[in-house]
């Protein structure tokens, strides 16, 4: 009887396991269009993988009147809490570089006709985080995807 019920446990956690696999999701967020501001976002495109809690973004790193260099930051998703409108509310940072000082922190969320992204940048000092900046909130369109 302990053989059984072994072997049903194990088949109930693979199936969890499965199920749990191919409800992974990927949500891709890029800056809605604006004419509030002169300049598109510096955060270009957001890609949250919540089965890996992994972000990626693509970035403007620096901008001048003709051109924009172009660059990728990696984040880890800190939390993603479904609390608004049917939406988790997104909460993650950067991976800051060796010798960047700065580590941003974001919060995507869901507001009550589009998506909102607001960041603010922390410095540390010694082991002591300082605020830095906060950026006013920016629209971005956002799509979900299932993968799996």
């Amino acid at each position: 009887m302990k053989i059984r019920a072994r072997r049903l446990a194990c088949q109930a956690l693979l199936l969890l396991l499965v199920v749990g696999s191919a409800s992974a999701k990927t949500i891709t967020c890029v800056p809605a269009a604006s004419t509030d501001t002169p300049y598109p976002h510096w955060v270009r495109r957001i890609s949250i993988d919540e089965s890996s809690q992994t972000v990626n973004m693509d970035i403007v790193r620096f901008r001048t009147k003709d051109s924009e260099t172009m660059g990728k930051l990696k984040g880890e998703l800190v939390s993603a809490t479904d609390a608004q409108f049917g939406e988790p509310i997104y909460v993650f940072n950067t991976i800051p570089a060796a010798g960047v000082e700065v580590t941003n922190l974001f919060k995507l969320f869901k507001s009550l006709d589009d998506w909102r992204l607001i960041g603010a940048g922390v410095t540390f000092v010694g082991k002591t985080p300082a605020l830095r900046a906060i950026e006013s909130s920016a629209v971005f369109n956002c799509k979900r995807s299932a993968t799996g």
